[in-house]
């Protein structure tokens, strides 16, 4: 209903000044701490003196005197790029689960869908990696601590050869059991009637573990957007925006990297395969939805976005899939200009007060942050001259 006159502009700005209310009553403590946390980012002169070190033992030393400097002490005798990768991602789930611990719903089950994307990750990762019997142990250590839960090492049990047993356990009793459910329900759909045990055996044998992670992250997207638009006005406009944006950025990708893959790009496959992947949301959706998605050819692609600047400037510059000559470390693929965007959207979210979406997106800018410092460790590692153009390929949050 729309509010017109001076009644409706008071009845407004009474529900806003409600909203807020109950905001600061429930949800102001951890949005102050969310807040107080920003300052811990690494400043550019920071990232100066990191690219000034000559070895990892003294990128370390310059971390140390950061936020990070707790997770990076004495203990640590051989610094290596895995350890840097760990420690750093340590410290982002020690605050997350510090930040769960404080709130109270609905910020608790906007915070649980959250961590569900690396839920997904650790789960695909982990049952990809028992597939071709890696030691349990080694990928439970590598498994991010974002997403670590106790159910997965229930994985443990599961016999590598039982491929169907491998996926129906993550079905029991965790916390994104529902998205794999509906992925095997997909799988099942499409398959003969008549088809044999050994045959639905081999069937999840050979399912690529990019294509269950793309379709698995699909529905959690499309999860997460019906839950936001529930939030209050601040979070539902911010939150919106945010992941209709990445939304788009995933059908992009899908259709990018599959130009010139036989699979995805053929014309039996074109509709079926890459629906499956494309999230149903964005702002590319509904409207160029079939055009998009019969792209073979990065022209097609940029043709198919060309009524939206933003994706337009994206695309003009990246590399063609189909020509491996033009991709080089210090080009800028399309990952790189979707990052550049959404760290900007990130940052922008931390100018309003009283919602949920900034919690999203320090999460998301403390990723890129790790990106940045693990990028440039290493160039440091590979003793890279200064005169490359790859010290410059890092994004820094909240800079003009």
């Amino acid at each position: 209903v729309q509010e017109t006159g001076t009644w409706g502009k008071i009845k407004i700005v009474k529900f806003f000044v409600m909203d807020l209310t109950f905001f600061a009553i429930n949800d102001g403590y951890v949005e102050a701490i969310i807040r107080g946390l920003r300052a811990g980012f690494l400043t550019p002169d920071v990232y100066e003196a990191l690219k000034g070190t000559n070895s990892l033992q003294d990128f370390k030393t310059v971390l140390e005197d950061t936020d990070y400097g707790p997770y990076l002490g004495s203990e640590i005798q051989n610094v290596s790029i895995s350890v840097l990768r760990s420690r750093l991602k340590r410290k982002l789930a020690d605050e997350f689960s510090y930040i769960q611990g404080q709130c109270v719903e609905p910020l608790a089950t906007f915070l649980r869908l959250m961590q569900s994307q690396y839920m997904i990750d650790n789960i695909v990762n982990i049952i990809e990696g028992v597939k071709n019997r890696v030691d349990f142990d080694y990928l439970i250590s590598q498994a991010d601590p974002l997403g670590v839960f106790p159910e997965l090492k229930a994985i443990k049990s599961v016999d590598p050869e039982n491929y169907s047993e491998l996926y129906s356990t993550v079905l029991i009793d965790t916390p994104v059991g529902p998205y794999f459910m509906k992925f095997l329900e997909n799988v099942m759909e499409a398959l003969n009637e008549n088809i044999s045990i050994n045959e639905i055996q081999a069937l999840f044998r050979d399912i690529q573990p990019e294509f269950i992670r793309t379709s698995l992250k699909k529905m959690w997207l499309e999860d997460f957007y019906e839950f936001c638009q529930q939030m209050n006005p601040i979070t539902k406009e911010f939150m919106e925006d945010i992941l209709k944006f990445e939304a788009d950025c995933k059908t992009i990708q899908v259709i990018y990297n599959s130009i010139g893959n036989k699979e995805l790009s053929s014309a039996a496959n074109r509709s079926s395969k890459r629906k499956q992947l494309c999230p149903s949301l964005g702002y590319l959706y509904p409207d160029v939805d079939k055009d998009i998605a019969n792209v073979t050819t990065i022209e097609g692609l940029r043709d198919a976005v060309r009524h939206i600047q933003q994706y337009r400037e994206m695309l003009r510059d990246v590399p063609d899939p189909l020509k491996r000559e033009e991709f080089s470390a210090d080009v800028r693929g399309l990952d790189d200009m979707m990052y550049e965007e959404e760290v900007r959207k990130y940052s922008l979210a931390f100018e309003e007060q009283a919602h949920y979406a900034v919690f999203y997106a320090y999460m998301k800018l403390k990723e890129q942050e790790i990106r940045n410092v693990i990028w440039l460790a290493e160039m440091v590692a590979r003793k890279l001259p200064r005169s490359n153009k790859g010290w410059n390929k890092i994004l820094i949050p909240f800079q003009p």
